[in-house]
Formats: structure tokens, C-alpha cells, sequence
């Protein structure tokens, strides 16, 4: 296998890797709750009680049973056949009234279609950044497009790009951290690494998980892989302009906060841009 080739599997698989285990998944980002408040405040702002709205990426339903608890009927849509699992477990445990306003659909989230139409369209947690390509970029902003109203809204959120981090020394481990595995009881030890490529823009994330066994040592080692597109404030705004959308918010976290340098996240709300606005 060639090196291009090497790697652009590697861009594959981690787009899969590190949704294969639902429940563990869960039990890492168990403590995210700022972003699900945003968007279930954002989904009352701009459409009202009682709407449609459709989640690109909807992964194991965390913003989903936010949308659901706030009156919203939510399309859910994701790839994996894992995380919808999940997610159609956990919105089982909902009320029935709640439930009956869940629809989950295994779709590409560049090519995902129905007849009808929106007023929000949102893609939490990064999601976007799983499209690695120009190419990709315009084929789900298109889809975007095709399910929102004329006045309808684009809500998403990236990372911003952290220039220290993505230079890491790639030959060793960050973030060494002991905890239990929430299905098997297993004590386990996680750490990360990551390759950037500044040409591409795409970093490969290395999640290592190590069983410790009994006497303390470390059985092997489980790597999961995790690729990522990085998208920088100016181009995220052109590349959005080029594809038809304008960006009317700008948010460096889910408090609404300004987006400035040392920023985590970029939280966009966008609308498609018409003739005649």
C-alpha cells in the first residue's frame, strides 16, 4: 500500500474507529452538557416550540434528547449503526410523548434527503469536521441546503484550531487517565497521541486503552483511531460563502461568548443566502 493510500485509510477508518463502542463512548463524554443547553436554547430561539428539526450526525442522541425535552420533533441522522443503537436506547428510557417525536435514520450526512423542509438543521459536537475534503464539505452543505426552508437555519460547531496542540511530539502519549470500563467493569488505562498534516489539515488521532490487570501491570493495548478535519475561522466562513451560506452568528463557546484566538470551539449559525436578501 502506498503512503497516500496508507493514509487515506487511515482518514477512513477514523472516521468509524471511535463510534464502535457506543457505551464507552458515552461514558467519556458523560460530562458534556454545555453544548446540548446551547442547542436546545438555539432551537427555541430561532424556530419556536413544537418544530421539525433535523441532526445531522446525531451520534448516541445527546443533543437529540435535548431537542426532544425542549417540544421538538427531531430527525436524527447518523452513519453508524452502533450509535444509533444507542440512541434509540436511550430515547426508549423517554416519556412516551417524548419518544413519539424521535425519528432516527441511518444516512450519510452528505447525502441524506427527504421531501420535506426545515427551519433548523444542526451538527454538534465536531461533527463537521469528519469532512475531510472540499469536495465533502459541499456535498453535505448542499444536502444542508435541500432540507432547510428559505428562511431556515444552519447550527453547527468546530474546534478551533489549537496550533500548540496540533505540533505535539507525536511519539508520545497525552493525558494518561485510569478509569473503569463502564460495560466489562475492566480497570483500564487511556492516553492519546496524534499526526497532524498541515497540507491536508487532517489530524489522526491515536486513543490508546490498556487493561490493568491485577498485580498492576498493563495487558495490551486496544488503539482506536480518530481522524479529524481542522478548520480555521476565515476559511470555515468562505468555505460556507462559497456554498451558498452566510454566517449571521459567531460564538467561541456554547456560553455565546466572542470568538477570539485562545477559543476552544467555533459555533456557527448560518442561513442560506437567497435572491433578493
Amino acid at each position: 500500500m502506498s503512503e497516500p493510500e496508507s493514509a487515506s485509510r487511515l482518514v477512513e477508518i477514523g472516521a468509524q474507529q471511535h463510534y464502535d463502542d457506543a457505551e464507552l463512548y458515552d461514558y467519556e463524554y458523560r460530562r458534556r452538557r454545555k453544548d446540548v443547553r446551547f442547542y436546545r436554547s438555539i432551537a427555541a430561539e430561532l424556530c419556536g416550540d413544537g418544530s421539525s428539526i433535523v441532526e445531522l450526525a446525531c451520534g448516541s442522541g445527546r443533543v437529540t434528547i435535548g431537542l426532544l425535552r425542549g417540544g421538538h420533533h427531531v430527525i436524527g441522522v447518523d452513519n453508524s449503526m452502533q450509535m444509533l443503537a444507542r440512541a434509540r436506547a436511550r430515547i426508549g428510557k423517554l416519556g412516551v410523548a417524548k419518544r413519539s417525536r424521535a425519528h432516527l435514520v441511518r444516512a450519510d450526512m452528505r447525502n441524506f434527503a427527504t421531501s420535506k423542509r426545515f427551519p433548523l438543521v444542526v451538527m454538534a459536537f465536531n461533527s463537521f469536521e469528519h469532512l475531510y475534503t472540499r469536495g465533502e464539505v459541499a456535498e453535505c452543505l448542499s444536502c444542508v441546503r435541500n432540507l432547510l426552508t428559505p428562511d431556515g437555519y444552519f447550527v453547527f460547531d468546530v474546534q478551533n484550531p489549537n496550533i500548540h496542540w496540533l505540533c505535539r511530539d507525536p511519539t508520545k502519549r497525552w493525558a494518561r487517565i485510569k478509569f473503569t470500563h463502564p460495560t466489562t467493569g475492566d480497570k483500564m488505562e487511556y492516553s492519546t497521541n496524534h499526526v497532524y498534516d498541515p497540507i491536508s489539515q487532517i489530524v489522526l488521532i491515536r486513543l490508546y486503552y490498556a487493561r490493568i490487570l491485577g498485580n498492576g501491570s498493563k495487558g495490551p493495548t486496544r488503539v482506536v483511531n480518530l481522524s479529524q478535519r481542522k478548520f480555521f475561522p476565515a476559511e470555515l466562513e468562505a468555505l460556507l460563502d462559497a456554498n451558498g451560506f452566510r454566517v449571521e452568528q459567531r460564538f467561541g463557546d456554547f456560553d455565546r461568548e466572542p470568538l477570539h484566538g485562545d477559543a476552544e470551539n467555533q459555533v456557527l449559525v448560518s442561513r442560506p443566502v437567497t435572491q433578493g436578501r
